[in-house]
């Protein structure tokens, strides 16, 4: 965690970053006495981002808009999410820690640079806590009825944060079910869920930018093609390794296979259906977010875009997932199969640990030098060029050059005398 820390520390900058702007505006609002529960609500994409956005004023207010509170933020959310899904892993599993330290590895990767290095990113963090937290308030809610309810307030959280943290509701579903809880629970957690869904509904203006369920099932090999790209992206694509995309949509389908297999056994083995709960719930969550994006992504033309550093943060606790799941299964049975998937996963955690740490550093350094000389037009906002401020800074020319003066004015972010 400390190595993790140091590359949010050294390579993080104090500067709005694109999707960022949104909360510019929204600051401005609650500077200005304007903020209202719609703005709150309001959609962002496909997201609701009612807590988030209420966590990042927060942050905003208290540091005058330094962007690195929130990326630590994150770190601390992440840390919290990784200990506490330890501490259930520990608990439901009976497996000694030792076996969840490549899980840990796995998703304290640098590979996630795009979201460690983004103050706004705090929104999908922010769910991914609410994850492990609402799965061991489902654990412990057996003979604790006030537990089951600090779970459905958790997911609802979640699901407020991000379009992705409505995944958190199958998620728990599966953890009830493979926990052998009574099924009236059940019940009354997908009744919770389908509530929260049609609030998320109300108003809601879906993309026209094309693309959806629709296009993904007439299109089944391109969007199969999609999804194992977008599973394989957690080898970062290199020259020197000869990792291209040929690889990591190879890799991507073998992950895809594991994770289909080990729900499958995880239901026909009915002895260790309580172990595998937490991995089952972690592969179920993160493989709906999968089909999320593909849906909403597989019809643009740049398949490769599959495996770019937004869309890994969530796959690397699919991958942490599987193996879980698996090692749960060698510590159980050591039959000759689930030894050999063991070592493979091994062999793949190594590879994918030490290629997501180079690719880290690499990727790091480069986005800090391109925050930098964002910092520096947004200093210089009065004379700076649209192309470049629409490359660096913000998409909207037209919305920072009416956001910037403000932040000068109100003396925040960069104008606070610290640019990174």
């Amino acid at each position: 965690m400390l190595a993790y820390l140091a590359f949010v520390v050294h390579f993080g900058v104090n500067v709005p970053f694109k999707d960022e702007w949104s909360s510019v505006s929204l600051y401005r609002s609650f500077a200005e006495g304007r903020l209202s529960l719609s703005g709150l609500w309001a959609q962002h994409n496909e997201n609701r981002l009612l807590f988030p956005n209420l966590l990042m004023l927060a942050f905003d207010r208290l540091s005058h808009f330094n962007t690195h509170t929130e990326m630590y933020g994150s770190a601390a959310l992440l840390l919290l999410a990784l200990v506490v899904t330890g501490y259930l892993f520990a608990r439901t599993a009976g497996c000694r820690m030792v076996w969840f330290l490549p899980a840990a590895l796995i998703v304290l990767g640098w590979l996630q640079y795009a979201v460690a290095l983004q103050g706004y990113a705090i929104a999908l963090y922010l769910l991914l806590a609410c994850l492990p937290l609402s799965l061991l308030a489902l654990d412990g809610s057996r003979g604790r009825r006030w537990l089951f309810v600090v779970a459905v307030a958790l997911a609802v959280i979640a699901s407020y944060s991000s379009a992705q943290g409505l995944a958190v509701w199958l998620a728990g579903l599966v953890m009830l079910v493979v926990g052998g809880q009574r099924p009236s629970r059940c019940w009354v957690w997908l009744a919770c869920g389908c509530a929260t869904v049609l609030i998320y509904l109300v108003d809601f203006q879906a993309s026209a930018a094309g693309g959806g369920v629709g296009w993904a099932a007439r299109h089944g090999l391109s969007s199969l093609h999609f999804l194992s790209l977008l599973l394989g992206g957690i080898l970062p694509a290199s020259h020197e390794f000869k990792i291209g995309v040929a690889v990591q949509t190879g890799v991507g389908a073998i992950l895809l296979l594991l994770a289909v297999a080990a729900v499958v056994l995880g239901i026909w083995r009915r002895a260790a259906r309580p172990q595998l709960a937490l991995p089952l719930a972690l592969i179920s969550f993160t493989l709906v977010i999968d089909l999320m994006i593909t849906a909403g992504r597989a019809h643009e033309a740049a398949q490769a875009g599959a495996a770019s550093s937004r869309y890994l943060m969530f796959n690397l606790w699919l991958f942490a997932g599987i193996w879980l799941a698996y090692a749960t299964w060698l510590v159980q049975s050591r039959g000759f199969v689930i030894r050999a998937l063991t070592v493979g996963l091994v062999a793949l955690c190594l590879v994918q640990i030490g290629l997501s740490y180079h690719a880290g550093l690499v990727e790091g350094r480069s986005t800090h030098r391109l925050r930098e000389e964002a910092a520096h037009l947004l200093i210089d906002y009065r004379t700076a060029p649209a192309p470049e401020v629409v490359r660096l800074v913000d998409p909207d020319y037209a919305s920072f050059r009416s956001l910037a003066p403000f932040l000068a004015s109100h003396r925040l972010t960069v104008f606070t005398g610290g640019g990174s």
